[in-house]
């Protein structure tokens, strides 16, 4: 957001009541080229974000340890029906997907959050699950079979509620996800997702994914196809 001088401008005493985001400016002597300077430099205004849901059946098991897919219709009321991956407790499995990012995203770093329940009602409740994300961003001419994507990613632990596979889990967000590759506007993004079974994964059960939502902050500027 950006100010205009206009041919006239009224000033308060002091900032709106309640608001956060502005201080107020005191002037002794008017000087209206000032008063538009310091408006200006006083857009603080917190960054804005928005998300991508991608669910389970939007994602392919890798050829190399992929995790198992199925569905599940829920007993009791017979409407609800969830595609799921499946990860094993103690091998990696992994699946995938490629998305391009939305133009407005502003190229930086990402979180997730995964959405899914334990495949077992045999499981502990206070069990610990871990669940990995990592990305790499392709433009261009650039190689598919990368060596860039080799770190390990960002890992979130979750822990099963009470009710076990009968209830959704939702984890907390990831840590800031950095997705290799230099990210460019347009770019093809490929994300793969595990279980972290090397990690403090406790669940002796698979753990059924159906989802996950990556979260994005958007930029104002878009820049124009060429």
């Amino acid at each position: 957001m950006a100010f205009t001088k206009a041919n006239s401008l009224t000033i308060s005493s002091g900032a709106p009541s309640g608001n956060t985001v502005y201080e107020a400016i005191n002037y002794t002597d008017l000087n209206v080229d000032q008063v538009v300077t310091d408006l200006n430099s006083l857009d603080k205004r917190a960054p804005e974000y928005n998300i991508i849901w991608v669910p389970a059946s939007a994602m392919t098991a890798l050829t190399t340890n992929g995790a198992e897919g199925g569905s599940s219709e829920y007993a009791t009321n017979d409407d609800v029906l969830l595609n799921y991956y499946a990860f094993d407790t103690t091998t990696e499995e992994y699946v995938g997907f490629g998305i391009v990012m939305p133009e407005n995203w502003d190229r930086s770093t990402i979180k997730a959050k995964f959405y899914w329940s334990p495949g077992s009602s045999s499981c502990s409740a206070g069990d610990t699950v871990e669940w990995q994300i990592q990305g790499i961003a392709l433009s261009n001419d650039d190689n598919i079979d990368t060596t860039e994507f080799t770190d390990t990613g960002e890992v979130i632990s979750d822990v099963v509620l009470t009710d076990k596979n009968l209830e959704m889990h939702v984890t907390a967000a990831t840590p800031a996800i950095t997705v290799n590759g230099t990210p460019a506007l347009g770019d093809f993004v490929y994300f793969k997702i595990s279980r972290n079974v090397g990690g403090t994964d406790a669940m002796a059960y698979d753990a059924w994914l159906f989802g996950v939502a990556i979260q994005y902050r958007m930029t104002n500027t878009v820049a124009v196809w060429s």
